[in-house]
């Protein structure tokens, strides 16, 4: 085979290549590849029951509630629409009516990310040098108490599962297991998809959304491995970012620009 004919070989293979790489992205199957295992047969769907307004301007960063009556929101306005001029990040606390409680400062601290282990809030925030930090924060005096480099360099999402903090890190395809005793990283495991965000505990399974496929996963067992999908119909938000919220009795997922959480029930 001559130079030219070689040439164009290896550009069909690539051709080829791109195209199944696509097609296995969007249909999930790239994901089952993901976790080393067959994507489960087992699908879910759900219905949506009702809506709560979490702001009214900015993106919600992070959402958790702080015991069954007080949600606590990270609220990100830019510069844009804040009365200052500036940037404000900061959490606010609001009871089961929407009310809110208290607001808290915390720009040029947090930028994403919230979860509550039943003493102490948790938060990430950006470094200079492009990693990110981990941040432990006292409920009642709303200080700082503690801040450790958090896993990877994008976490987007935390939940807490009764025992450890489980953060979501977009860029690496993973969610990595934070042990509040230790102070330390103590498991990841890989997600279905490529790029998972929203993350929530229902008291025995976890939830994860994923930007990238637009679906959502359950995670089962110590292992945390893929259980089920929620059908297309119920959910596809493919290239968008959404949250989860669990309140011990249903699920919301929180979708950040919108600035509203969807109550779901599943069927």
């Amino acid at each position: 085979m001559n130079g030219a004919s070689s040439d164009e070989g290896k550009n069909l293979m690539t051709r080829i290549l791109s195209v199944l790489l696509v097609g296995l992205c969007i249909s999930g199957v790239g994901s089952a590849l993901a976790t080393d295992g067959e994507a489960p047969e087992l699908t879910l769907s759900f219905a949506t029951l009702d809506t709560m307004v979490l702001a009214d301007v900015g993106l919600i960063a992070g959402i958790t509630w702080m015991g069954p009556d007080t949600l606590v929101v990270l609220e990100d306005i830019p510069d844009s629409v804040s009365e200052s001029g500036d940037r404000e990040v900061r959490l606010v606390f609001r009871d089961a009516e929407g009310a809110v409680l208290h607001m808290e400062d915390f720009s040029g601290v947090l930028d994403r990310a919230l979860a509550w282990d039943g003493e102490f809030l948790y938060s990430c925030g950006d470094a200079d040098d492009g990693s990110s930090i981990l941040y432990q924060i006292q409920v009642d005096t709303l200080q700082v108490e503690e801040a450790f480099d958090a896993p990877g360099h994008r976490p987007s999402a935390m939940c807490f599962d009764g025992r450890y903090v489980w953060i979501t890190d977009r860029d690496s395809g993973r969610v990595d297991r934070f042990d509040p005793e230790t102070k330390a990283i103590t498991r990841s495991a890989v997600t279905p998809g490529f790029s998972p965000f929203g993350v929530a505990w229902d008291g025995s399974n976890m939830w994860v959304t994923d930007s990238g496929t637009g679906r959502l996963y359950r995670l089962s067992g110590s292992r945390r491995n893929w259980s089920a999908t929620v059908d297309a119909e119920s959910f596809l938000f493919r290239g968008t970012d959404v949250l989860l919220l669990h309140d011990e009795r249903t699920f919301w997922y929180v979708m950040p620009q919108e600035r509203v959480a969807v109550e779901l029930r599943f069927d």
